[in-house]
């Protein structure tokens, strides 16, 4: 069986919360201090029993601001439930029809005033009775990887090192002879070199003399205890024959996780397992990162012999939400103070632009899942110089906390199913071309077709130009001349003939019009034109009123700069 379903009440600073997991790997995704962390600890406390070492400890500052100690309440819910899991669950059993059923996990955490302790009450089913059955964590297994972990304490030898419990997986009752023979040979070996025996001796001679033949006591020395869990605890990893210790803690880390995901994938017995791991790309390069996630991938989704593990991992990583499976994401975000969550399994989008928006989503455009405010545009040239026209109108991007997002051509169909009512709330625009053959002509059906989205997906602005980027910065007085000096830093001899023909011109647009004309018949790269252009900008002064009133439109709805009532979008 799997976790299907999260409810959080009152938990922190979380009012209600409603989580859908997808069944394998799970990457919780969201920007600082949005909840992420909450999400994780109550399944901490529901999940874990609590002599547990990694159960969650609550105390008062757990309960929500603001509501006098209005209690903590918690369901988790399984499904795809097996026979087996239905008898050993039968207390927690939830009816939903065609003679199938769910498993349903409540907690309460009420707060004493008197005592200022936390009362923990915890059982199954949709009414609430008595406690959990005694035995019902026997078929939970579940570990936890906290933050900036310790990986090298996980494989320090000892009972409970990840080592030593997964070897304890892996062997049979029949073999721990094996394990103590190898033990007992090694020890008697050892005790028979002179170096060995000369030292046994010397130490019963002096316990001898302090204590007397009648109290002393005979001492061997052994090299391991010939038990077989104390054999195991003492095993350690060995990394390009060095100790792990002198190690680096990502590859430490990467043992260590690999060594908790075998243990989880051998524990059979199990109806439920799964990994809560917090910021698994700690330590981790770019790429190990991803190489670390595509494995998650394939153990979550290994449904062959019976060794499925839930993976559950939360990240502010833009490379794991990018190289993340896009059904596993699950975008944690704050709208007006409230923490909302968004799991895109639950989004209806067709398969198609589903794949389409896997492939789009490298590390650039992963950051649309940590934004407040998003800015998608169509290419790289708006991508440069949108920084520095933001702040010629008065505003900045960053401070702003707007994301800009290039969709590389007319890809923003793959984005938007993302956004709308009941999925990702955060204000959205979209800058585009209208791609008219002419000014005042009209404009291209793609472009009419994105203007029509405003009226789908409430947060959604889309402003058109009327032609083409370009085109709307040339229209400009006080840009024309800059731009056409970023042309002849690329084509020196064309662009002497662009700024000698321009002046013929003599209207604004006219000027525009053959600018762009011989923009296109030069195929100037857009993304070099930009950049001179941007080195240009930044040292002289430019007024305001030179942004085009489409760019200005979406700094407004976005909230980077302020707009003249008449001017908004609205």
């Amino acid at each position: 069986m799997y976790l299907r379903q999260l409810l959080i009440h009152n938990f922190r600073k979380i009012e209600d919360l409603t989580i859908d997991f997808p069944r394998g790997l799970c990457v919780i995704v969201g920007e600082n201090n949005t909840g992420k962390t909450t999400i994780i600890d109550a399944l901490r406390l529901i999940l874990f029993p609590s002599p547990e070492f990694d159960a969650l400890r609550v105390n008062e500052d757990d309960f929500r601001n603001s509501t006098d100690y209005a209690p903590i309440e918690l369901t988790c819910t399984f499904a795809d439930l097996t026979d087996e899991d239905e008898v050993h669950f039968q207390e927690c059993l939830v009816d939903i029809g065609d003679g199938k059923f769910e498993v349903q996990i409540n907690v309460r955490v009420e707060f004493n005033k008197t005592t200022r302790r936390c009362n923990v009450k915890k059982w199954g089913g949709e009414t609430e009775g008595g406690a959990l059955p005694s035995n019902h964590y026997d078929r939970f297994a579940m570990i936890y990887l906290q933050p900036l972990r310790d990986p090298e304490r996980g494989l320090r030898p000892g009972k409970n090192s990840q080592v030593s419990r997964l070897i304890d997986c892996l062997a049979e009752e029949s073999q721990h002879a094996d394990f103590e023979g190898i033990a007992k040979d090694a020890n008697d070996r050892i005790r028979a070199l002179d170096p060995v025996k000369q030292a046994r001796l010397d130490i019963n001679l002096q316990m001898t003399a302090i204590a007397g033949h009648k109290l002393s006591q005979d001492t061997q020395l052994i090299f391991s205890d010939p038990v077989f869990r104390r054999i195991i605890a003492g095993l350690q990893p060995e990394i390009e024959g060095l100790p792990f210790s002198l190690n680096g803690l990502g590859y430490n880390n990467l043992i260590f996780t690999s060594a908790t995901l075998g243990l989880l994938r051998r524990s059979a017995q199990y109806s439920f397992r799964s990994i809560l791991v917090e910021e698994p790309e700690a330590h981790l390069h770019p790429q190990l990162q991803a190489l670390l996630l595509r494995h998650f991938a394939n153990v979550a989704l290994d449904e062959g012999d019976n060794d499925e593990v839930q993976v559950i991992a939360s990240t502010h990583s833009p490379t794991l939400a990018s190289q993340a499976p896009i059904d596993s994401i699950v975008s944690v975000y704050e709208d007006n103070d409230t923490v909302t969550a968004v799991s895109v399994c639950t989004i209806d989008i067709e398969d198609k632009l589903k794949k389409k928006l896997q492939r789009y989503l490298d590390v650039t455009r992963g950051e649309l899942f940590f934004a407040r405010r998003i800015l998608m545009v169509e290419g790289i040239a708006e991508a440069l110089l949108l920084p520095i026209l933001t702040k010629i109108a008065g505003g900045s991007l960053k401070d702003s906390a707007v994301s800009v997002i290039n969709v590389e051509g007319l890809n923003f169909n793959a984005f938007l199913p993302l956004f709308g009512d009941g999925r990702l709330t955060i204000p959205i625009a979209i800058l585009t071309d209208g791609d008219a053959n002419e000014r005042g002509g009209e404009l291209s059906a793609t472009a009419m077709g994105l203007k029509a989205k405003e009226s789908e997906i409430s947060n959604l602005r889309v402003a058109l130009s009327e032609i083409t980027f370009e085109h709307e910065l040339a229209r400009s007085d006080e840009l024309l001349p800059l731009l056409v000096e970023a042309f002849k830093t690329i084509h020196p001899i064309k662009g002497n003939e662009l700024e000698s023909n321009i002046t013929s011109f003599s209207s604004g647009g006219e000027k525009a019009d053959y600018f762009c004309e011989v923009f296109l018949e030069t195929r100037t790269s857009k993304g070099r034109f930009a950049q001179e252009l941007a080195l240009l900008l930044d040292d002289v002064e430019i007024s305001s009123a030179a942004v085009p009133k489409y760019i200005m439109e979406v700094l407004g709805y976005l909230g980077v700069v302020e707009m003249e009532e008449d001017d908004d979008l609205n």
